[in-house]
Order: structure tokens, then C-alpha cells, then sequence
């Protein structure tokens, strides 16, 4: 059975604190315990509300992903900001996971959440290991007590193909997720996401240097 790492990345171009990548054990491949899926909370802080409001304003980081092309086998998740923009307390639901293209294998936070005004959690979505090829595309719903959004929802949308073979032996390492398409997003929004390393090799496998984040465009 492979073992893994999560990569963390927190993403932004305004001014703000950085934070550096941080690297942490993964779960086991198999079915996650609920201390895995779970909206925990964060250090950082929801952008200003866009308008003056006593209620509670939910937003997510982002409103879809595109994972591009993934194996069969590969397991992985996706991470969601839940933010409270408003000035009241937040109530969220446990989250809701349906298929709108091809079949639905992913587990989420069965718990719902209260958020503080200005507090940021961290919804997961696990996926994987995937039964069909082809298209397919997920709509992550979040009910809540925002009167002008009672339910948000994001979309995460993949291709399945089959998993090539393995080159040679010694150590292999495999990657989640390739690429993450998030499409438009404001100035001031956060972002974060995880990648998870696994070794699939048949030996051990070691990860030289600091994590190195390029920036190809922008800031």
C-alpha cells in the first residue's frame, strides 16, 4: 500500500501575509475517517464584506475546478474555502455531493459547520479510485443561514482515463492532480488547495529541497 504526503498551497495577489507550502502525512488510500473530512478552520481571514449587512454572507474561494485528465486508480482531493463575509454567525449544512456527468466517487464532510463573520474553514472532497471512464463533473452544494445565497454550489469537473504502466522499479512518484483550473477570481480572494504525493514505487522514495512554487503569469 502506498503512502503519501498533502502538499498545501495558499494562493492570493493581494497584500497579504504569506504563507509558505507545507508538506504533511496523507491519509491511507481506502475509505477516510471522519477526523479526514471534516470543515476545519483556518488562519486566514474572509475578504470585507461587499456590502454593509447585518447577516451572515457565504462565499467560496472558488465556484468550480477542473482537474483535467486523471488516472483510475488515483486518489486525491479537492479543497474548498468556506468564508463568512458577514457580520452574523454562519450555520452550514453538511455538505451535499451529486453527479451531473458520470458516476459520483467522492466523500465529504458529513458535519456541517458555524462560522464566524470573517472566519475561514476548509471543506475537503475526497475522490477516487474512479469506476468509469470518461467525463465527469461533480456539484458540491452548501446550505446555509446567508437569506440572499441559501445554497451555494461548485462544480469539480475531470477526465478518467486508464493508468499507465509502470516504468522500470525503484521509487515512483505519483501526483493527485496535474493541474487545477479555477478559472476567475476577485482581486482580494483566497485560495488553497491540496496536492497529494504518493510513492507507488517499490522503494523509497525522497523528496529533495523545498517546495518550489514558479509563478508562469501574474503575481
Amino acid at each position: 500500500m502506498a503512502t503519501g504526503l498533502l502538499l498545501a498551497l495558499s494562493l492570493g495577489c493581494a497584500p497579504a501575509e504569506q504563507v509558505e507550502p507545507s508538506l504533511a502525512a496523507a491519509p491511507s488510500p481506502g475509505a477516510a475517517s471522519e477526523a479526514e473530512l471534516r470543515l476545519t478552520e483556518t488562519d486566514q481571514t474572509a475578504p470585507s464584506p461587499g456590502a454593509a449587512s447585518e447577516a451572515p454572507a457565504l462565499a467560496l474561494d472558488k465556484l468550480g475546478v477542473d482537474l483535467g485528465t486523471v488516472a483510475r486508480d488515483q486518489q486525491g482531493t479537492v479543497t474548498f474555502l468556506v468564508m463568512n463575509r458577514g457580520k452574523s454567525l454562519l450555520r452550514v449544512e453538511p455538505p451535499t455531493i451529486s453527479a451531473e456527468e458520470g458516476c459520483t466517487v467522492a466523500e465529504t464532510a458529513k458535519e456541517g459547520a458555524t462560522i464566524q463573520p470573517g472566519e475561514v474553514v476548509v471543506l475537503p472532497i475526497k475522490l477516487g479510485q474512479h469506476q468509469r471512464l470518461g467525463p465527469h463533473r461533480l456539484t458540491v452544494g452548501l446550505a446555509s443561514n446567508d437569506p440572499l445565497l441559501p445554497v451555494a454550489t461548485a462544480s469539480v469537473r475531470f477526465a478518467v482515463a486508464e493508468a499507465g504502466a509502470a516504468e522500470g522499479k525503484g521509487p515512483r512518484l505519483q501526483v493527485d492532480k496535474e493541474v487545477v483550473d479555477i478559472g476567475t477570481v476577485p482581486f482580494d480572494w483566497p485560495l488553497y488547495e491540496q496536492f497529494t504525493l504518493r510513492n507507488v514505487g517499490d522503494a523509497p522514495l525522497v523528496l529533495e529541497g523545498a517546495t518550489q512554487v514558479r509563478v508562469e503569469k501574474g503575481c
